[in-house]
């Protein structure tokens, strides 16, 4: 895009958006939002609430839900200092309320917690007690409600019984231990769910967190959510999730690389800023009529921020792992989505700086202060803080890694910046982020440091923060017909903002439509980032808990949605970089041979017994070359870019490491890796390639189930074209030698034909005996000797290959016996093996056999046997060295 076009595109987004705001601002400056009523209150008509028992009113905007004891309560509206509705009396009669409520007061630079503490105070004073009783009649009849006090949720939305009694700290430990054992397990298990539907694992986190609060566990068993978090629990774990955010906005930090905005500034530029603007004026416009529905008794301003801001976020690391699971980072698509995604994550925590500043202040001045104060902490943190941690680049080059006491140097500057950030009165976990776009810029260093912290902060402090969420989440307070139409007013507009922001700014770059509506699709995808700021919001009482309820449903939504509208998008998923190409990619030999075999470990240890087995079956004739495959399952991690970067080096480095040494064997040999999200399926598109004769993978889990294969292994025995062989690794296990033979049970099946020439070559290439088992025959059975026989002649024949026919007992333990000293055992499956499994027999031999077994099935095309009319399939290759 030329500059000049960009100029035009800039002076138009902000000159509408200027408007809007500007717009936005004038009216909203002129309304005033509801009086805050929120609180605990005694009713002076006893017989309605039996005497003694208090009133609670839970407040969002002009919304107001009175809870009293038993039945006793009502939905009650607030407007224009009248609280109007029915109440549910303890005799289970209803009666009218109308009370007039007091004005409302726009609070300046005070937190909730601030305003609850005046609260408290002015109920305590006898003449300021007055200007907090709500008067008027109830059925008729004169009444009043003197306020007593504030709710333990008024501000943070969490609502559950204290105890009874004081914990002693060596029980509070206990709780905390098992609050916190439970949210991990079910971060877990929602998180493994969702991956398997195609959605971001870190959103199954936040799933899990939601379900653990009011929406779900507090619904159908509030006792046991009451009991697992109770409200001096619920503190500690807000703590935890506190520094959890904290290190965790580091990490963001620290990965975000300016680098890959390289060569795509502009275009990046005018997408991003596009898709902040636009949605952000939105927001704040959309504030005007909210303000005086849903907005708690605050100033206008930093309400409409919080509502901009809210509207305005991309989630960057969620971004980046749906990018990284579809593949769609070597496509200019993706690449324009990350760098987009990088400069609106900036963008956004600025704002969100600013938003903090605005609420915090409560006044132009004191906001230009605090943005004042931010401006000169990032410069002290880039000029002072910068050239200071340059020295731990050094340190790792003189170490080989970062030494403790830097690492420890790393977490005091991370808390200590959090710290000053929230003193200077922007949110704590931006200087957290300063702190991480500062660290030196090697992908090594980065993930050293990463490494020392990640797992904690992945694994236990940051699902803390998603639980504290859920319990602040709300669904039960969306009780009337009106706020879900708001709430679904508020995601038509968040969708319509982001999406189409992003897609017009796209189209005007030129790039097309179907990669203009994806990458509008990308950046309405919020997360995580999206529920860090719901949080600040509602703790600094900005927007109420009916809001905030609303919001992370929106957040859920539009993050959810991203991976079906990409699939809408891009049905034919051309965005998207098929698996194929990496194959493609690879480098060949110049004179390959024509056909190859796929090897693929699942797990990296058994890489070596893979290509020991693999080896042999390359060198038989006509050659075969090696194409060794390594699947990387998408890092856990919630952060960018770096974890699955580093393990596809190292991964990368391995292999070419591997080929070398085959090379110089001989052995032609292709090497890739790559990140998979469905290795099953990745797999079997590998060997749906014509030149891929056999697969073989590892497996054992999936293999020795009950039932029919499961997993990737299972996906990979039902779907790939080729012939597959799955090993079953031993530790220890013998040698293939002379000592240690092949054995091949055999009954002469199809897959048992297949399981014999794969043995035949095996056996050859490592000089070690062939053993044919045939089962000991019952009175009414034929004899098997003869087809043993017929067996062991044609590998002699066509093979070179001696194979000794050996009768067993029938089931397991004969075969065991009759295998004593094998080096493998290759056993084919059964012919109902898509029904059955392998069977029991198969099974228990899988179990139990001293050597490494290799399960094999014929594949459904010609391929890595003789062509299927022949029954010994012995005419495709020969082990013997001659042309086949």
């Amino acid at each position: 895009m030329n500059r000049r076009r960009l100029a035009v595109a800039y002076l138009v987004l902000f000159s509408i958006s200027a408007v809007i705001a500007l717009v936005a601002f004038h009216s909203g400056s002129g309304r005033d939002p509801q009086p805050s009523v929120d609180g605990v209150y005694a009713l002076s008509d006893a017989s309605c609430v039996p005497a003694k028992e208090r009133l609670s009113l839970r407040q969002s905007g002009q919304f107001v839900n009175a809870d009293g004891p038993g039945d006793v309560g009502g939905k009650l509206r607030l407007r224009d200092g009248k609280l109007t509705g029915t109440v549910t009396c303890a005799d289970g009669s209803h009666r009218r309320l109308e009370l007039t409520a007091p004005a409302a007061k726009k609070e300046k630079g005070e937190s909730c917690e601030d305003r609850a503490e005046e609260k408290i105070k002015a109920a305590e004073d006898p003449a300021k007690a007055k200007l907090l009783t709500l008067r008027g009649t109830l059925g008729g009849e004169s009444v009043s409600l003197a306020f007593k006090g504030t709710r333990p949720d008024v501000c943070s939305g969490i609502k559950a019984k204290k105890p009874a009694k004081p914990r002693s700290g060596e029980e509070t430990f206990g709780r905390l231990m098992l609050a916190i054992a439970a949210v991990i397990l079910a971060a877990r298990l929602v998180r493994g769910v969702i991956g398997k539907v195609g959605q971001p694992p870190v959103m199954g986190e936040v799933l899990a967190g939601i379900l653990l609060g009011p929406t779900l566990l507090g619904a159908v068993a509030p006792d046991v959510k009451n009991y697992l978090f109770p409200a001096d629990i619920v503190p500690l774990l807000s703590a935890g999730a506190q520094i959890g955010l904290a290190f965790y906005m580091f990490l963001v930090g620290m990965e975000l690389d300016p680098r890959m905005l390289r060569g795509r500034v502009g275009e990046a530029a005018i997408v991003s800023n596009a898709s902040v603007v636009f949605p952000l004026s939105l927001g704040i416009a959309a504030a005007v009529p909210l303000y005086g529905v849903l907005a708690p008794d605050s100033q206008f301003a930093p309400f409409a921020l919080f509502m901009g801001v809210s509207m305005a976020i991309t989630a960057f690391p969620v971004l980046a792992r749906i990018l990284i699971e579809r593949r769609m980072l070597k496509r200019p698509i993706g690449a324009m989505a990350l760098s987009a995604a990088a400069i609106d994550d900036v963008t956004a925590w600025s704002l969100l700086a600013l938003a903090s500043a605005v609420a915090a202040s409560g006044s132009g001045l004191g906001a230009v202060r605090v943005v004042g104060l931010a401006f000169v902490f990032c410069l002290a943190m880039a000029f002072i803080g910068r050239p200071l941690l340059q020295r731990v680049s050094a340190a790792y080059d003189e170490a080989g890694h970062v030494p403790g006491g830097w690492i420890a140097a790393i977490f005091v500057g991370v808390l200590l910046s959090a710290f000053v950030s929230q003193r200077i009165g922007i949110a704590a976990i931006f200087g957290a982020f300063v702190m991480g776009l500062i660290m030196p810029r090697r992908a090594d260093l980065s993930h050293d440091v990463s490494r020392r912290m990640e797992d904690f902060v992945v694994t236990v402090l940051l699902p803390l923060f998603f639980v504290v969420t859920g319990l602040r989440t709300q669904v039960g307070l969306l009780d009337r017909p009106v706020l879900w139409l708001i709430a679904l007013g508020l995601l038509a507009l968040a969708i319509v903002g982001k999406w189409f922001g992003a897609m017009i700014a796209a189209r005007f770059s030129g790039m097309s439509l179907r990669e203009s509506s994806a990458l509008g699709a990308l950046m309405n995808t919020r997360g995580l980032t999206e529920l860090i700021v719901l949080n600040i919001g509602l703790e600094l009482g900005v927007i109420t808990p009916a809001l905030f309820t609303m919001l992370v449903l929106m957040a859920l939504v539009t993050t959810f949605m991203t991976a079906p509208a990409l699939r809408l998008i891009d049905r034919r998923g051309e965005l998207s970089a098929p698996v194929e190409e990496e194959l493609r990619e690879a480098r060949p030999e110049p004179e390959k041979p024509e056909r190859s075999i796929l090897v693929a470990p699942l797990d990296e240890r058994n890489l070596d017994a893979l290509l020991a087995l693999a080896k042999p079956l390359a060198e038989s004739r006509p050659p075969r070359e090696l194409i060794v495959a390594r699947l990387l399952p998408p890092s856990r991690s919630p952060t960018v870019l770096a974890p699955e970067e580093r393990e596809l080096t190292r991964a990368t480095e391995e292999l070419d490491r591997r080929r070398s040494e085959l090379l110089a064997e001989g052995v032609a040999t292709r090497v890739l890796a790559f990140t998979s999200s469905d290795p099953g399926k990745d797999l079997v598109r590998l060997a749906s390639e014509q030149e891929v004769d056999l697969l073989l993978v590892d497996g054992r889990r999936p293999v020795l189930g009950e039932g029919v294969p499961r997993g990737d292994v299972g996906v990979v025995l039902e779907k790939a074209p080729c012939d597959v062989a799955v090993l079953v690794e031993r530790e220890r296990a013998p040698e293939i030698d002379a000592d240690h033979p092949v054995v091949v049970p055999f009954g002469g099946d199809e897959h048992d034909w297949a399981a014999l020439e794969l043995g035949a070559w095996i056996a050859f290439a490592r000089g070690a005996p062939l053993k044919l088992l045939g089962a000991r025959p019952e009175a009414e059975d034929g004899d098997p000797s003869r087809l043993l026989g017929n067996a062991s002649l044609v590998v002699q024949q066509l093979a070179g290959v001696v194979a000794e026919p050996v009768i067993a007992d029938r089931g397991r333990d004969g075969i065991m016996r009759a295998a004593e000293g094998a080096g493998l055992l290759v056993i084919g499956l059964s012919e109902r093996w898509r029904q059955e499994g392998l069977g029991p027999l198969r099974s228990a031999i899988a179990r139990s056999a001293p050597a490494p077994t290799l399960f094999v099935r014929r594949g459904i095309r010609p391929g890595a046997l003789a062509p299927r009319d022949d029954m010994t399939r012995f005419t495709w290759s020969s082990a013997t060295g001659a042309p086949g």
